[in-house]
C-alpha cells in the first residue's frame, strides 16, 4: 500500500456499516491485523477466512496471505472446499404450537420457547418469533382508588359500578376477576394534618369519613361481584392536606405483594389506578425527613401498607421496572387537569394508557374498556437484560409495523387470534459461552429462552500423524501449514537448527526472490546467518549490510567493531520515560510561574493595605442603645 495506506485505512472505515465490517456496496472485509494462524484470522473479523489449502502461499510468501475473504482466497486460487470460514448456526429445542383458545390450561402465545445460538462474533444472525392472542384469555382487574376528600364524588359513583364493570370484563373474557385497594398519602406532615383530632377525622363534620392512611389492600381478586360490590360499599373518604398524593406508593405495593393481591399466573393483568392529583414521588420523602429509599419489596400487615413513614415514595423508574417485571400493565383513569401529567408518567411506563375521568367517574368502565382494546391490541417483543457486547435487533412482519429503537418491536392492532411474526437479529461481538436471555412481549407471561455460544476456533481438516510429503516427517499440518517439532524450522520443517534457538535466527533474507546476505553471510532456512569478522565483530542487519564503508560513515568504526542493533525495549522505554520527565517539567514550571504571580498580587495587596487610613468619627446618625436620665428630685445624697 506503500506511503497511500493511510487513506486507504480511512476510506474503509469511513465506508464500514453497523456491522462493522461490510461496505456500503455490500463487499465484505477482511481488515487484519496480526496473523500467525488460523484462530487469528477468525477472530480479526467477522468476514475473514482461512485457506488451509497445502502449498498455497507462494515462496517467501507470510502465512498471514492465507487470511482473507472467502471471494478473495477463492480468486487467488483457494478451493472453496479449503476454505475456512466460521458461520453462525442456531436450533430451535423448545417450539410447542401456539394454542388457539383459553381451556383452562397454561396456553402458549409465543413460539418458539427455546432456542440455541452459535454466532461467529460480529457477524449477525436472524430468527423468527411468532405471536397469537389467545381467544378468551384470563383477565385480572385492580381498581386502586385515590379516597382523600377531592374523590368523594367519584367515590360514590365507583361504589355502584361492580354490574357494569364486570359486564365490560365479561364480554373480553368468561375468566374474570376483580380487586380493589385505596391510597391517600404519608401520615406525617407537611403531606397530612398530624393533630390528633383531625388525623382520626381529616375532612369536614359534614362529612363521614376515615382516619388518614397511606395504602390499604381491600379487597382480594375475586370472580363475585357480590363481593366486590360489599366491600366497595364500605369504603369511606378520608383526607390529607398537600395535592399530590401517595400513588406510587400504592402501585408499587399492588405490583410486589402479588400473593396478597390474587395476581393469577396466567391472566393479562391490569391495574386501574383513579385519581384527581399528581403524585409524589422519590426525594419528596425529605419534607418529612423520611431519608430512607424505596426498597421494592411488600410491606403488608393484615390489609395496611407498614412502611408507609418510615421508607421514601418510589421512583418513577422503580416502579417501571416492578410493573414490566410482574407483566401488569396500568390504565391511568385521571381528570382532565392532570392528563398532561399522567401523560408524561406513561411514557415512561411500557404499556400503559391514560384515559380521562368525567367529575364524577361516571364514565370509567368505558374508559377502562377503551384503554384494555388498545392496549391488548399491541404487541411490543423486547427483552431483559442482554449479556454484554450483544446486540439485539427486531423487524415486525406484520400490517401495522412500529420500530421503538433497537431494543422494542411494536406490531399494533393485533386481533384476537391473528398470527404475527418478528424477525430477531442477534450479534455478539466477542467470544462467550453459554450465555442467556429472554425475549418476551410486553404485559405477557410467555417467554423464548436464548441460550448464546460463539465460534472462534478454527475447525480444521487435517491429518492426524505426520505428514512426510510435506513436513519432512519433522511436524504436522494445522490448518494447511506446518507447526514444526522442536529443532526444525523453514517452511516444511526442512531444516535443523541443532541446540539453537530459532529466534537467535536472523530475520528472512527472501534469498529465493534474488535477495543476498551481502556477501557476509548465508541464507539458512530462509534467513540470513550472517558472518563473523576477523577482529571478533559480527555483520548484522536484515541482510548483513553492515560492512566497513557503512560503518565508517555512519558511526566512524570498523565493521568489526560494530555494536549489535539497538535494543526495541530500550528505545521504547527511554521514549516514554523522556516525554513522563518533559511533563513533569512542563508541569512544575507552570506551578512555579503561578506561584510567582500569585506571591506578587499578595504583596500589592499587602502594600495597599498598610497605605489605608481609616477616619476614627462618629456616626451623627447612630443613637447610642442607652439613654441616661437624670431624676429631677435626686439631691445627691
Amino acid at each position: 500500500m506503500n506511503h497511500h495506506w493511510p487513506f486507504v485505512l480511512l476510506s474503509i472505515f469511513l465506508s464500514v456499516a453497523p456491522n462493522g465490517w461490510c461496505l456500503t456496496n455490500g463487499e465484505e472485509v477482511c481488515f487484519k491485523s496480526i496473523v500467525n494462524s488460523c484462530n487469528d484470522c477468525v477472530r480479526s473479523g467477522p468476514y475473514c477466512a482461512w485457506c488451509q489449502q497445502l502449498n498455497f502461499t507462494k515462496a517467501g510468501e507470510q502465512e498471514s496471505a492465507r487470511c482473507e475473504t472467502r471471494f478473495k482466497l477463492m480468486e487467488r486460487g483457494c478451493n472453496e472446499e479449503e476454505i475456512i470460514d466460521l458461520v453462525s448456526s442456531q436450533q430451535v429445542e423448545k417450539n410447542e404450537p401456539l394454542s388457539t383458545s383459553f381451556n383452562m390450561q397454561e396456553p402458549i402465545q409465543l413460539s418458539p420457547q427455546k432456542i440455541s445460538l452459535r454466532l461467529r462474533p460480529g457477524r449477525p444472525t436472524t430468527f423468527s418469533v411468532s405471536f397469537k392472542r389467545v381467544q378468551g384469555y384470563p383477565v385480572d382487574l385492580y381498581y386502586l382508588m385515590d379516597l382523600s376528600f377531592s374523590m368523594r364524588d367519584d367515590l360514590e359513583n365507583v361504589k355502584g359500578l361492580g354490574q357494569d364493570l364486570f359486564a365490560a370484563l365479561k364480554k373480553i373474557t368468561q375468566h374474570a376477576q376483580i380487586g380493589f385497594g385505596a391510597f391517600v398519602d404519608k401520615t406525617v406532615l407537611p403531606y397530612t394534618n398530624t393533630n390528633k383530632k383531625k388525623l382520626q377525622r381529616p375532612c369536614d363534620e359534614n362529612y363521614q369519613c376515615q382516619a388518614t392512611f397511606g395504602y390499604r389492600h381491600v379487597l382480594s381478586m375475586t370472580p363475585r361481584i357480590e363481593e366486590f360490590k360489599t366491600k366497595v360499599t364500605q369504603q369511606l373518604i378520608s383526607g390529607n392536606l398537600d395535592s399530590p398524593e401517595g400513588s406510587l406508593d400504592a402501585m408499587m405495593q399492588a405490583a410486589v405483594c402479588g400473593g396478597k393481591i390474587g395476581w393469577r399466573n396466567s391472566s393479562t393483568r391490569l391495574l386501574v389506578l383513579a385519581t384527581d392529583d399528581g403524585f409524589h414521588m422519590a426525594g419528596d420523602g425529605k419534607l418529612a425527613g423520611i431519608l430512607e429509599p424505596n426498597d421494592e419489596q411488600c410491606h403488608m400487615s393484615n390489609t395496611l401498607y407498614t412502611k408507609n413513614n418510615e421508607m421514601d415514595y418510589p421512583s418513577v423508574g422503580q416502579v417501571a421496572m416492578q410493573l414490566e417485571k410482574e407483566h401488569i400493565q396500568p390504565i391511568f383513569a385521571v381528570t382532565q387537569d392532570v392528563e398532561d401529567t399522567y401523560k408524561q408518567l406513561s411514557r415512561m411506563i411500557p404499556k400503559s394508557e391514560v384515559g380521562v375521568l368525567s367529575q364524577d367517574s361516571g364514565n370509567v368502565v368505558q374508559l377502562i374498556e377503551k384503554a384494555y382494546n388498545r392496549l391488548s391490541s399491541k404487541v411490543t417483543l423486547t427483552h431483559d437484560t442482554l449479556p454484554e457486547n450483544v446486540r439485539v435487533v427486531y423487524t415486525p412482519r406484520c400490517d401495522n409495523a412500529k420500530q421503538e429503537g433497537n431494543n422494542k418491536g411494536v406490531c399494533d392492532n393485533v386481533h384476537v387470534g391473528q398470527k404475527i411474526s418478528f424477525d430477531v437479529s442477534v450479534t455478539a461481538d466477542s467470544c462467550m459461552e453459554n450465555k442467556t436471555f429472554t425475549i418476551r412481549p410486553l404485559g405477557i407471561k410467555d417467554t423464548l429462552m436464548v441460550t448464546l455460544s460463539t465460534s472462534c476456533e478454527c475447525q480444521c481438516r487435517d491429518p492426524s500423524e505426520s505428514s512426510p510429503q510435506f513436513c519432512n516427517g519433522k511436524g504436522r499440518i494445522n490448518c494447511g501449514i506446518c507447526s514444526c517439532t522442536q529443532g526444525s524450522v523453514g517452511q516444511f520443517c526442512e531444516c535443523s537448527i541443532g541446540n539453537k534457538d530459532e529466534h537467535s535466527l536472523r530475520r528472512y533474507c527472501l534469498s529465493q526472490s534474488g535477495m543476498e546476505c551481502e556477501s557476509h553471510g548465508d541464507c539458512v532456512c530462509g534467513r540470513c546467518q550472517c558472518h563473523t569478522t576477523a577482529s571478533g565483530g559480527s555483520y548484522y542487519g536484515d541482510f548483513c549490510e553492515c560492512d566497513d564503508e557503512h560503518c565508517e560513515k555512519f558511526q566512524n568504526k570498523l565493521c568489526g567493531d560494530c555494536p549489535e542493533p539497538p535494543s526495541v525495549a530500550a528505545i521504547i522505554g527511554g521514549s516514554i520515560a523522556s516525554v513522563a520527565l518533559i511533563g513533569i517539567f512542563l508541569l512544575m514550571l507552570i506551578k512555579l510561574l503561578i506561584y510567582v504571580k500569585d506571591l506578587k498580587e499578595f504583596r500589592k495587596f499587602e502594600n495597599e493595605k498598610k497605605k489605608s487610613k481609616w477616619a476614627e468619627a462618629d456616626n451623627p446618625l447612630f443613637q447610642n442603645a442607652t439613654t441616661t436620665v437624670t431624676n429631677p428630685t435626686f439631691t445627691g445624697e
